[in-house]
């Protein structure tokens, strides 16, 4: 696992786990956008209860374009609007060792 470094062909997604809002989740960064996926029973995977975040702009994804809590949290759907982004509120304060 030591070296960090990473070939990745245009459009190709780079997988990631994590952490993010202390729970373990799935990363994918790929052309200018995040996708976190967080808090489901199963590893992250459809139909596991998971929560979802889509972010854009920037390496870390300073705009949330999409939110959904984790079934665990309610479900609910908080930020849903790619053109009503949540300007101040990026993933860096919830993903954690940046």
């Amino acid at each position: 696992m030591g070296d960090s470094t990473h070939s990745v062909e245009k459009g190709q997604a780079i997988e990631m786990a994590e952490q993010f809002d202390g729970q373990e989740a799935r990363v994918e960064r790929s052309a200018g956008t995040i996708n976190v996926f967080y808090g489901g029973r199963f590893g992250n995977v459809p139909g596991d209860g998971h929560g979802h975040v889509k972010a854009t702009g920037g390496p870390f994804g300073e705009n949330i374009v999409f939110w959904r809590l984790p079934e665990s949290e309610g479900g609910q759907i908080i930020v849903s609007n790619s053109f009503d982004t949540m300007y101040g509120n990026d993933l860096r304060n919830y993903l954690t060792g940046y």
